[in-house]
């Protein structure tokens, strides 16, 4: 009986739930969990100017509350003026997965090829690496990171730096079990945390919307100059590599278009016809 109920408790779960469950159960969306997409967007849309984002931890009486909801099948309702428990709880949430988010193996390569090479080799052998990780995880850390990297993109208000966000996210990511050397190796995972957040666009498939404060149509376009390059979840990873200069060169011209056509359609100032012409010569 005792062992029953364990499994009706894991089926309603979220939290210390491996990943492909998640999945099996309905509870993701294009790859991400439902209940982190929840956290994330909320803290996109309040939370990534708030200073000490992530380091300053939030009331674990309300962490506790958030949790239980989310374990009971509930999107809670997060409070805009107690930012802190919702970052507290999304980190909460990366801690208590099994087996961590970058599973063992990984974790020791993906060192290994950080400290042994540089450059172009070492993207390159990093890459690898990273795409060996089970689909779930691979499409969590790029959503992860890409939005780590939206909270770097405002240090100047928040504080958080990639150094201060790797300090933070090193032993969330990259879990180091208790050991002699605990502390020179999570030294160095810290450090290869923000080398994945200053290498992003090298490293990992932007699968990281943009959050609109509104649902409308032109809102949602994302230009060149935001982040990066948006690459949908499909096939993500055989397109990562180089785009050269002319795969550069069409990126800026269908964002230059999306622009451009979201402008005409809010001011209503130039024909279809004209829209046409330009469209056909991208």
């Amino acid at each position: 009986m005792a062992v029953l109920s364990v499994c009706v408790e894991t089926l309603n779960s979220v939290f210390g739930v491996p990943l492909i469950h998640l999945r099996k159960s309905g509870q993701m969306r294009q790859g991400i969990p439902l209940a982190l997409r929840h956290m994330v967007e909320f803290l996109e849309k309040h939370g990534v100017t708030i200073c000490g984002l992530f380091r300053v931890s939030g009331r674990v009486k309300s962490c506790q509350d958030l949790k239980k909801s989310f374990n009971n099948g509930e999107y809670p309702e997060f409070d805009i003026e107690d930012i802190h428990p919702v970052a507290s709880l999304l980190k909460l949430f990366l801690r208590e997965l099994p087996g961590g988010l970058i599973p063992e193996p990984q974790r020791h390569q993906l060192l290994k090829g950080f400290l042994e090479s540089k450059g172009d080799e070492q993207h390159q052998a990093m890459r690898a690496i990273l795409n060996t990780l089970p689909e779930e995880h691979f499409n969590l850390l790029s959503y992860l990171m890409f939005f780590l990297s939206r909270v770097a993109g405002e240090s100047q208000q928040n504080l958080m730096t990639t150094t201060n966000l790797s300090i933070v996210f090193g032993p969330t990511i990259f879990y180091v079990p208790l050991s002699p050397t605990m502390v020179e190796e999570q030294e160095l995972y810290n450090a290869l945390t923000k080398h994945l957040l200053e290498n992003l666009t090298h490293l990992l498939p932007n699968i990281y919307p943009p959050v609109s404060s509104s649902n409308t149509a032109e809102d949602e376009y994302c230009s060149y100059e935001d982040v990066v390059q948006q690459v949908p979840l499909t096939g993500s990873r055989s397109k990562l590599p180089k785009i050269g200069r002319l795969g550069l060169l069409k990126k800026r011209l269908r964002s230059f278009w999306r622009l451009f056509c979201s402008c005409t359609y809010s001011n209503g100032t130039e024909s279809e016809e004209t829209s046409e012409e330009m469209k056909g010569q991208l």
